[in-house]
């Protein structure tokens, strides 16, 4: 009974600590769309998804503009470099979400992966994606 406590005890510390590994096999193949900037849920009416395909390769919808590029997955902390966009002219909402979008994707963020919803983590914003993968 007491090696099962410790056992379940230290599982706990792990994954309270952030010591559950986020693997890129995890990421892979999943379609995402934002749902949410810093704990705020943005406007419906703007678009943004992110996509991560084989070798790691991402697009997706910023917020008017689409980003492509290839990422790196480290440490549990996802990187886009190099990390391209069109360019289109976009409303001041949309441009928020888009600078908020790339700039934790090109600066990187910490990853929390819990199934059905994608937290990146960075410096200065923190997404919240809901899987949405294609049918």
């Amino acid at each position: 009974m007491k090696t099962a406590i410790v056992i379940a005890s230290t599982l706990l510390i792990t994954a309270c600590s952030g010591g559950l590994k986020v693997t890129e096999s995890d990421l892979q193949h999943h379609h995402w769309n934002l749902v949410a900037i810093d704990g705020t849920t943005i406007n419906t009416n703007i678009k943004s998804d992110l996509e991560i395909g084989e070798h790691f390769s991402i697009n997706g919808l910023a917020g008017c503009n689409r980003f492509f590029g290839s990422a790196t997955l480290e440490k549990n902390r996802i990187k886009a470099d190099p990390l391209a966009s069109t360019k289109m002219a976009c409303s001041p909402a949309e441009q928020e979400v888009e600078a908020a979008v790339l700039h934790t994707l090109g600066n990187g963020a910490s990853v929390n992966n819990h199934g059905q919803q994608l937290e990146l983590v960075g410096e200065q914003h923190t997404l919240t994606y809901a899987l949405a993968d294609w049918m």
